[in-house]
Order: structure tokens, then C-alpha cells, then sequence
């Protein structure tokens, strides 16, 4: 005779994996032992289970075991029991041995589970790559995680709609949060972190708190130090900066394994390399001046959170300080009608600082 559990059955716009653990947390303590399966009589009555599985595989968890079934084209349910030696055994299992029922039920130290559909978030099960399909912003075997920042959900195959840019959610590795951000679709895919246009607000005179958290505006966004934290420490990062201004300012720069730090930190900035783009440069904005101006190492600063030397304050905006006001503050005001020593500057390809009127900075992760 065989001890059954409560009978459960999964619909397909409910999360599996969470639904599972639940399950087998709080549904069946004894341990399974004895025979596998017998045929009961009467389906509502008692379990009908068949004499023999299809076969029975040791798996590392229920998604795992779901999807072996999945892709069996004799299985139609599992068997997922706990056993002292082997740990979790997946038990596949055919229809009822008699036809009559369509239901079966859990053996004694088992949970029985019919995969209607293993995805989670509205993914499909796809039997040619074994794998779920999946929709919006998910990725993984059973689309049960974000993408983690715009590169992965580039190479996952995500696209722009009608230009290669397009607003997901993402929630990076060892993230606490999910964040909202713009994504470049487009050349191996990347986060934005800044955007600035001179037709538009350019008051970054902001706190702290805002700068850790970032804000958006019809015509500028700014990531947040949080969220650049955790992109930029999942693995080794590129920072790419795209400047358009005055004179012969037109162009990108780049930072190899580039880094912010957490808020302990002052969110430090660091990179170990740097390069211009090959057909169209600038310059080498943060190394520019004295070695007292570059700010590769340095802490960020605000207005009530200020630097020792007082710049953020007389800057007029939160950027990275070392122990002198840097000349290329790309988060100062865009007015071409002030000096040049007052506003955003940046070197040109020669070396030459010119007026800032466009930037856009983008993060791209190496995964």
C-alpha cells in the first residue's frame, strides 16, 4: 500500500520553481523507501501509479527534473522523491496503467507534479533546445531571473522595437533591486548611464541621495552610483563616453576594466586601461591637466556631501574629485553663452578643451 500526499496541479501562469519549493517544504517529511509504484483501483479512491517509471534520473532540483520530463516524449508527470543516499530522484512517469484517470498521485516521500508548463514569467517550453523561451525581461533555463544589465539581454537576443534603444528592468549580479534602464540594442549591447542634451534642464546640482539613485527627465537620464556599483562588479566592464561639442569635439573614449565602488567607498572610480575609438576620437577627458586633476581612484562628491577641496560646491554638481577642481566635469552646466571655464569642457583628438554640448555614457559588461 502507498501513502499519498496531497494531489496538486500546476496551471500555466503560475511560477513553478517558487510553488515547488513550497511544496516540497512543507508537503511530505517521511523519506522515500520501499517500492516505487503500484496500481491502485478506483481513481477516486487511492493513487493510481504505474509499476515501472520511465526512468528515474538523480537531479540537483524540481526545475531540473521538470524539464527531463519535458523533454521526454513518454512522460507525462513526475515522481520527485527525496532519498537519503542519492539525494533528489526524479521519477518519470507515464499515463495511468489503466486509462481511466487522467490524475495521479504522490508515492510515500514524494511530491507528484505535472509540468503544464516549467517557465516561469510567461515562458514557453521549447523542446527543440531543451530550454524555455522567454519573453520581456527574463533569461535562464526557465526564464526565472532579469537580465542583468543590457549586454546580457543584447547576446540573450533582446532588440530595440523601432531604433536600438529600448527601457527594460534588469537586476545585476548580487543586486538587492531591480533597476529601470535604458539599453543601447545595438554593437554587443549597453547600459546608459548618462545622458545630457544642451536644449534641455541641465541642473545637476543635485544631492546625494539623488545621485545614488538616478532620475530620468524627457531629455536627461542618469543611471545611479547604485546601480553602477553592481553593473560594473559582475565581471570586467568597459566605460565608453561619447562627447559632441565645439570645434573639432566629436567623439568616444574608452575605459577598460573600469569599476565603481559601493557607497562606503564614496562610489571610487577606477579603471587599469583606456583607449579612443579608431575612426573617431576625442580625448582623454579623465586624465586630463595634472595628475591632482584625474580622478581615476577618486571618491564622488556633492553638493551636501562635498570633497575636501570644496569642488563639488563651487562646480556646481556632483562629479569624481581629486585634490584639484578637474578642467572636464562632464556634469557641469551646458550653456554655450557662459565662459568656457564655467561649463562641461572635454579634450578634443588634439588635446584641445572644447564646449560640451551633447554626452552620452554607456557601460558595456564582458560576459
Amino acid at each position: 500500500m502507498i501513502d499519498s500526499c496531497v494531489k496538486i496541479r500546476f496551471q500555466a501562469h503560475v511560477p513553478v520553481i517558487y510553488i515547488l519549493v513550497l511544496f516540497v517544504r512543507f508537503s511530505c517529511s517521511s523519506e522515500f523507501k520501499e517500492q516505487l509504484f503500484t496500481a491502485m483501483p478506483g481513481c477516486s479512491n487511492g493513487a493510481i501509479l504505474p509499476v515501472t517509471p520511465v526512468n528515474s534520473d538523480v537531479v540537483a532540483s524540481q526545475g531540473q527534473c521538470l524539464a527531463n520530463c519535458l523533454g521526454d516524449s513518454n512522460c507525462t508527470s513526475v515522481n520527485l522523491c527525496d532519498d537519503r543516499e542519492s539525494g533528489q530522484v526524479c521519477h518519470k512517469l507515464p499515463e495511468t496503467s489503466n486509462g481511466s484517470c487522467s490524475d495521479l498521485e504522490a508515492a510515500a516521500g514524494c511530491v507528484f507534479l505535472e509540468p503544464v508548463n516549467v517557465c516561469q514569467h510567461g515562458g514557453t517550453y521549447n523542446d527543440a533546445v531543451s530550454r524555455c523561451d522567454c519573453y520581456d525581461d527574463f533569461t535562464g533555463p526557465y526564464c526565472e531571473r532579469r537580465y542583468r544589465d543590457c549586454t546580457e539581454a543584447y547576446i540573450g537576443g533582446m532588440r530595440g522595437a523601432s531604433s536600438d534603444y529600448r527601457i527594460i528592468i534588469i537586476r545585476p549580479l548580487n543586486s538587492p533591486r531591480e533597476y529601470e534602464v535604458k539599453c543601447r540594442l545595438a554593437y554587443g549591447g549597453s547600459t546608459i548611464v548618462d545622458t545630457r542634451d544642451y536644449t534641455c534642464q541641465n541642473d545637476y546640482n543635485k544631492t546625494w541621495a539623488e545621485y545614488k539613485t538616478g532620475w530620468t527627465t524627457p531629455c536627461n537620464r542618469w543611471l545611479g552610483l547604485e546601480a553602477l556599483h553592481y553593473i560594473s562588479n559582475q565581471r570586467s566592464a568597459t566605460f565608453d563616453i561619447y562627447v559632441l561639442g565645439t570645434g573639432a569635439l566629436i567623439g568616444q573614449y574608452y575605459y577598460t576594466s573600469f569599476k565603481i565602488g559601493d557607497e562606503a567607498t564614496g562610489y571610487a572610480l577606477t579603471y587599469t586601461g583606456h583607449y579612443n575609438h579608431t575612426t573617431e576620437a576625442s580625448g582623454n577627458g579623465l586624465e586630463y591637466g595634472g595628475t591632482s586633476k584625474h580622478i581615476n581612484g577618486q571618491r564622488f562628491a556633492t553638493w551636501d556631501r562635498p570633497d575636501p577641496s570644496g569642488c563639488a560646491v563651487s562646480d556646481g554638481a556632483g562629479w569624481w574629485y581629486g585634490t584639484d577642481c578637474p578642467d572636464t566635469n562632464l556634469h557641469k552646466k551646458f550653456d554655450i553663452s557662459t565662459s568656457a571655464s564655467s561649463m562641461a569642457q572635454w579634450p578634443d583628438k588634439n588635446g584641445v578643451l572644447e564646449k560640451v554640448h551633447f554626452v552620452e555614457t554607456e557601460i558595456e559588461v564582458s560576459w
